[in-house]
């Protein structure tokens, strides 16, 4: 299982600031394209305020991550922060992978 490459510090996140933004009813999407980047990094901000509780927080952030692990190899290189919604905990896996496939798609992320 290939590994994903995440977003870890805050230049890597200063970059959102002008970025273009993706939205569903429970998921927004930032994408940033870098230039000299050979594949895509991921980065997540779940706010409590938002989830709560912990265990909501990491399990939203393990299911979309388990979502990209499978189409990594299909993404352009680029830099994809995930804003997950409240109700995001509460819908199913397959709900998850439309609601993440569509953003893609409006975002044009998929190689060609």
């Amino acid at each position: 299982m290939p590994k994903l490459t995440l977003l870890k510090t805050e230049k890597d996140f200063s970059a959102f600031r002008k970025s273009q933004s993706y939205h569903s009813k429970l998921l927004t999407l930032r994408v940033h394209f870098a230039a000299n980047q050979n594949f895509p990094r991921f980065g997540f901000i779940v706010p409590k305020k938002v989830l709560a509780k912990a265990t909501a927080r990491n399990l939203v952030k393990r299911r979309i991550k388990n979502l990209l692990v499978k189409v990594q190899p299909r993404l352009k290189p680029a830099d994809l922060l995930f804003f997950p919604k409240a109700g995001l905990v509460k819908i199913k896996f397959g709900e998850l992978e439309e609601i993440v496939n569509k953003l893609f798609t409006d975002a044009r992320l998929w190689k060609s």
